[in-house]
């Protein structure tokens, strides 16, 4: 399973009048978690850059289960569940750590592009540093469109 997770801390900035945590602020921490994703395979963004590649998000689905409060301890993880030619799909969690308990689960599609914005396959080099790190690759999809 390619499977990675990181750590933060939820903030008191990001907490709305209701005083949990703006559910704007889980795409910033899914975004940190997947960019320290991408450090684990040697990449930074500007690295993908000098590739010649990016990986722009085009759908992400929230599911929200319980608050996040200013202060929590928050589990980020990451799992590339499937790849097509040039898109993939990570599923990501954001756990409360101090009560194991999932606040939100989210599943996030990309594609990859050139610097022109144009998709292209999936890089081989991309997909050698995830073997090399996680010796898998992720699954291919099944699906006709993906």
């Amino acid at each position: 399973m390619i499977y990675f997770e990181t750590e933060l801390k939820a903030r008191t900035y990001e907490c709305d009048m209701y005083g949990h945590v703006n559910n704007a602020a889980f795409l910033n921490y899914c975004e940190f978690a997947r960019v320290e994703f991408l450090g684990e395979l040697g990449y930074s963004l500007q690295g993908l850059q000098k590739a010649g590649f990016v990986l722009p998000i085009i759908k992400i689905e929230i599911e929200y289960k319980i608050p996040v409060f200013a202060g929590d301890n928050l589990i980020v993880s990451v799992e590339w569940v499937r790849r097509g030619k040039s898109s993939a799909v990570f599923a990501q969690k954001i756990i409360k750590k101090d009560e194991n308990k999932t606040a939100a689960n989210v599943t996030i599609t990309w594609v990859t592009t050139n610097l022109d914005g144009k998709p292209i396959a999936l890089p081989e080099a991309l997909l050698n540093h995830v073997q090399e790190r996680f010796n898998e690759l992720p699954p291919k999809a099944h699906h006709p469109k993906f």
